[in-house]
């Protein structure tokens, strides 16, 4: 139990810290529907338990590290260029208020969150680096820590989805609201540079 505890503060700083996957969460809330937020957030908490659990299985093997750390930066920026070119070209004025809807799940949002979270580089040099310190979770802890990570993850993801969708938020007035949705863009599209900098050029 304390084990599990111990994952669960470790993970919850890593939910907290600003990152790919809150950056496409905002972008999704930028127009909010329940199926569009909860298949986002679904996806990067599939996508994490996942990162979770290969590295329970494959911990002892650091020798591929660097190769997945340098195809997943590739995917992860081609994500976050993409999205950022999406979301800059979305029109903003005349557009009315909109608030959490009941839109049906979409399949492509759950992918793009999966997607996100798998190549994100931080997820399973984090998930192996805690494994190794704490070699129980490979014994047999392993699949109770992947669940405590999905629930973890979608949960939160949930709730800043939510957040950023309040109407309060959304019936900014249209030059914040565009500030704003520039601001996003760009930020998107500069993590994207970076990470392609960082781990490719």
């Amino acid at each position: 139990m304390p084990l599990l505890a111990s994952l669960a503060l470790s993970y919850a700083l890593v939910l907290v810290a600003p990152g790919p996957n809150l950056l496409i969460v905002l972008r999704v809330a930028v127009r909010p529907s329940w199926g569009r937020l909860l298949s986002v957030a679904a996806g990067i908490a599939t996508g994490a338990a996942i990162a979770s659990y290969l590295a329970v299985i494959g911990a002892a093997s650091l020798n591929m590290l660097d190769d997945l750390d340098m195809w997943s930066s590739v995917v992860l920026s081609s994500i976050l260029l993409y999205s950022a070119v999406r979301l800059a070209r979305r029109p903003l004025a005349g557009t009315p208020p909109q608030q959490l809807g009941s839109d049906s799940p979409s399949l492509r949002l759950y992918s793009l969150g999966l997607a996100t979270a798998l190549s994100n580089p931080v997820s399973v040099p984090f998930f192996v680096g805690l494994y190794l310190t704490h070699p129980d979770f490979r014994s047999g802890l392993g699949e109770a820590a992947t669940c405590i990570i999905f629930v973890m993850a979608f949960s939160w993801f949930t709730l800043v989805g939510c957040v950023f969708s309040i109407p309060a938020i959304q019936r900014l007035d249209t030059i914040w609201a565009k500030a704003a949705q520039t601001v996003l863009s760009v930020a998107m599209g500069l993590y994207g540079l970076i990470l392609l900098y960082e781990h490719v050029l």
